[in-house]
């Protein structure tokens, strides 16, 4: 079955579903080189995020098929979508058939349903920073990956890094679910705290939230004992790193570990681990590969980095560059 005829009957499959229909959901199907119309705004804005959520590429016409739940009320509609690509339900019908497929629509729905109504609680609060300030955390996102999806929001740039502030909507941490709204510029404003501060105050909130971990042997992360990886722990045992160390630094929720590599004293830690400079290597949004100077060419680490990134896509990526710490200077920068 062709691309075309199987987003025809996808359509038909799903609007006929009664299991679907019953979630109240509205479904609009968007297809390959669909374009805004002159002044929708909101249509050039889902096209061009789209087409960089999937593809990475900028571009006014729809490089893909598109399945669109609005789970809005008429009011509210543009809120809430759940986006699935036509491409990916078409493999789930070629492994498994047309029962699968319902089922993966309807758990994404059920889950942004979820989501939303926990949501509620979250905003309703967020103009009040003592309400929200223990909610408040900082993820590491892609500049560029994510320029349109940052306007309006609060967020440091550094190189091409965008440390972010979110809140904290769900934290489930037994089914291993973490959802985050974004902060509003106007929201901080209203709060009058100094940027600075609360850059601090959120980056120690993300700290305790998510420790520090490093490995040695990263193809072990998940048998690694605690007390061997928790390097900025009082009680952790200062050893040596060798030269020839390749450490792996994420935090122990694994997710958006990247950012553990901006916490206080982290860099200045592994740099006496170490005694020495060394590089970093950003390989996904969830950790980061540390190399001492010296050990490899900065060239090298950039390749590695390049092909990892165009493997797992823009959703994973970081950075595309390699950085630097220098342990005499405690700079920090891009250096490749």
């Amino acid at each position: 079955m062709n691309c075309n005829a199987f987003t025809n009957i996808l359509e038909e499959n799903l609007k006929e579903s009664q299991e679907i229909r019953e979630t109240h959901a509205v479904l609009t199907m968007h297809r390959k080189g669909e374009k805004a119309d002159p002044g929708d705004t909101k249509a050039e804005s889902f096209i061009r995020e789209t087409n960089m959520k999937y593809f990475r590429i900028e571009c006014d016409a729809l490089l893909g098929d598109f399945a669109v739940f609005d789970i809005g009320s008429k009011e509210e509609r543009g809120n809430g979508a759940v986006i699935l690509k036509v491409a990916s339900l078409k493999k789930v019908y070629e492994e498994k058939g047309w029962d699968a497929v319902i089922s993966v629509v309807l758990e994404n729905i059920r889950y942004a349903q979820y989501i939303k109504s926990s949501a509620g609680e979250v905003t309703d609060s967020l103009f009040s920073y003592e309400k929200i300030k223990d909610r408040l955390i900082i993820r590491p996102l892609n500049l560029k990956s994510n320029r349109i999806k940052l306007e309006g929001c609060v967020y440091r740039a550094f190189e091409d890094i965008a440390l972010v502030l979110y809140a904290i909507v769900l934290d489930d941490r037994e089914n291993g679910i973490l959802n985050t709204i974004k902060v509003p510029y106007t929201v901080f404003e209203e709060w009058g705290i100094d940027f600075d501060e609360l850059l601090k105050i959120t980056m120690g909130n993300t700290g305790t939230y998510a420790t520090p971990r490093l490995y040695t042997n990263i193809f072990d992360i998940e048998h690694t004992p605690d007390h061997e990886s928790a390097f900025m722990a009082k009680e952790f045992k200062n050893r040596r790193l060798k030269p020839d160390n390749v450490a792996l630094v994420t935090t122990n929720r694994k997710t958006n570990g990247a950012i553990a590599m901006f916490y206080p004293g982290v860099k200045e830690k592994l740099a006496e681990m170490f005694d020495d400079s060394f590089y970093v290597a950003f390989t996904s949004i969830h950790e980061a590969m540390i190399h001492k100077k010296g050990s490899i060419d900065p060239t090298s680490i950039k390749r590695n980095v390049t092909e990892t990134n165009r493997i797992f896509g823009p959703d994973d990526t970081l950075s595309d560059k390699v950085f630097f710490f220098d342990r005499k200077s405690g700079s920090f920068a891009a250096v490749v």
